[in-house]
C-alpha cells in the first residue's frame, strides 16, 4: 500500500498553488490582448457610425485603415485562443469561461459580414452600434470571468481594476458613436439625449469601482485625464446635446469635432489602459516567482526534516521570507516543525481566502445588479437603461443603496414565481 505522507500533501497543494498562478499569468495575456482588440473595434465603431450617418462621405479611408489594423490584432488574439488547453476542464471557472470565449469567436467570424454591409450602407448606424457593442460586450465578458475566477486577492483586485476601466472606456466609446451620429445626421432625438445621459451616468459608475482598486500608476493617469482640455471640451460638446430641443438642426461638421474630441479622451484612457495591463502581468509574474521560491523551501526544509530527528529553529531559515509575510508571531518548536508548517499554511490560506471575498464584493454586486436589470427587462419590458433607471431611483426614494433595491427585486420575482 502507498504510503500517505503529509509532506506530499503538502509540497502538492504548493504546486496546485503555482498551476492556478501560471493560469492566471496566461489570463492576464489574454486580456491584454483583449484590451487592444476592443480599443481597435471601438474605433472602427466610430469611425463607421460617422460613415453612414454622413451617407459615406466622411471617415472613409481613416475606417479602411482601422479595419486593417483591427483584423492584425483579431488574428493575434484568435492564435492565443487556439494556443489554450482546452481540456483543463478541472480549473475553475472553465464552464463560463469557455463558453464566454466560444460567444466572441462567433462574433468575431461574424464581422467581416457586417463590414461589408457598412461599406455598401446597407446597415443603420444604431443597427452597427447594436452589432459592434455586442461583439465587444463579449470581450469583456471575458475579462469578467477572469476576475470573478481568480484565487489570488491581489490579482483579483487588479483584474477588478482593469474590467470596471475597461467597461467605463466601452461606455465612451458607445458615447462617442451615439453623439458623432447625432452630429453627423445633423439633429438629436429625444431618444438619442437620453442614452447619451445614460451613458455618462453609466460611465460614473464604472469609474468609481476602478479607482478604489487600482493601483497608483493608473489612478495618478487618471486624475490628470479629469482635467485635461479634451475632458473640458466634452463637457461642452455634451452640454450642447443636453440643451438642444428635439430635432433643432445642429451643423453636421460638428461630428468629426466631437469624435475627434471623444477620441482624445478614449486614447488618454487607452494609454491608462495599458498601464493597468502592465500592472497586471507584473503581479502575476511577481506571485508566481515567489510562489515557485517558496516551493523550493518547502522541499529543502522537508528534506532537511526527513534527515534530522530532532530541528531547531534555525533549520527554517529558507522559509523566513515567505512565512514572515503571513504570520509574524509564528514560532517553529523542535519536533513539530512540519505540523507548524501546515498551521502557517492554514493561517495564509484563511488570509487569502478573507481578502478575496473582499475583492469579489464588487463582482457579485456586478452580478446581482445585471440580475435584477434582466428580470425588469424581462417582466416588465424595459431597456436596460430604463431598468436601471427605476431601480436608482427607487434607490434614491427610499434611500438605500442601488445594490440593495436589486437584491429586493431578485427576491420578490422569486417569490412571485415560486407561487405560480
Amino acid at each position: 500500500m502507498p504510503a500517505c505522507r503529509t509532506e506530499d500533501f503538502l509540497l502538492a497543494s504548493k504546486r496546485c498553488e503555482i498551476s492556478n498562478l501560471q493560469q492566471l499569468l496566461m489570463t492576464g495575456e489574454l486580456v491584454k490582448s483583449i484590451s487592444q482588440l476592443v480599443h481597435t473595434l471601438q474605433r472602427e465603431r466610430g469611425l463607421s457610425n460617422v460613415y453612414i450617418a454622413s451617407s459615406g462621405q466622411r471617415f472613409g479611408p481613416q475606417r479602411l485603415a482601422q479595419i486593417e489594423q483591427g483584423e492584425h490584432l483579431e488574428t493575434e488574439l484568435k492564435a492565443r485562443l487556439a494556443s489554450m488547453n482546452l481540456d483543463a476542464c478541472h480549473l475553475s471557472g472553465s464552464v463560463r469561461l469557455y463558453t464566454r470565449i466560444a460567444y466572441v469567436v462567433h462574433g468575431l467570424n461574424s464581422l467581416p459580414s457586417i463590414r461589408d454591409k457598412t461599406q455598401s450602407l446597407q446597415i443603420s448606424a444604431k443597427e452597427l452600434t447594436g452589432l459592434m457593442s455586442r461583439l465587444i460586450a463579449g470581450l469583456l465578458s471575458v475579462v469578467f470571468e477572469a476576475a470573478d475566477t481568480a484565487t489570488d486577492p491581489d490579482i483579483t483586485r487588479a483584474l477588478v481594476a482593469m474590467f470596471n476601466f475597461m467597461q467605463g472606456k466601452e461606455l465612451a466609446g458607445q458615447e462617442r458613436a451615439w453623439g458623432a451620429s447625432g452630429f453627423a445626421a445633423g439633429h438629436f432625438e429625444l431618444e438619442d439625449q437620453q442614452k447619451l445621459h445614460d451613458l455618462i451616468d453609466a460611465q460614473s459608475r464604472c469609474f468609481e469601482v476602478f479607482t478604489e482598486f487600482s493601483s497608483e500608476s493608473p489612478l495618478i493617469s487618471w486624475e490628470a485625464l479629469l482635467s485635461d482640455p479634451c475632458s473640458d471640451e466634452l463637457i461642452r460638446l455634451r452640454q450642447l446635446v443636453a440643451r438642444s430641443e428635439e430635432g433643432q438642426a445642429i451643423p453636421s461638421a460638428f461630428s468629426e469635432i466631437w469624435y475627434d474630441v471623444a477620441t482624445c479622451r478614449i486614447d488618454a484612457m487607452r494609454a491608462i489602459e495599458s498601464l493597468l495591463a502592465a500592472d497586471l502581468l507584473a503581479l502575476c509574474q511577481t506571485k508566481l516567482k515567489a510562489a515557485e521560491q517558496d516551493l523550493h523551501n518547502h522541499r529543502r526544509l522537508l528534506a532537511d526534516l526527513a534527515k534530522e530527528d530532532d530541528v531547531g529553529s534555525s533549520s527554517l531559515s529558507y522559509l523566513t521570507d515567505s512565512l514572515h509575510a503571513y504570520d509574524q508571531d509564528l514560532s517553529i518548536t523542535p519536533g513539530r516543525s512540519v505540523y507548524e508548517l501546515l498551521k502557517a499554511q492554514s493561517m495564509r490560506l484563511q488570509l487569502v481566502s478573507d481578502e478575496l471575498q473582499q475583492a469579489r464584493q464588487a463582482l457579485t454586486e456586478r452580478k446581482t445588479l445585471e440580475r435584477a436589470k434582466g428580470l425588469l427587462m424581462e417582466y416588465q419590458g424595459l431597456s436596460e437603461e430604463a431598468a436601471y433607471r427605476q431601480i436608482r431611483q427607487a434607490a434614491m426614494e427610499q434611500n438605500l443603496r442601488v445594490i440593495d433595491i436589486a437584491d429586493t427585486i431578485i427576491k420578490r420575482t422569486q417569490a412571485i414565481i415560486g407561487k405560480k
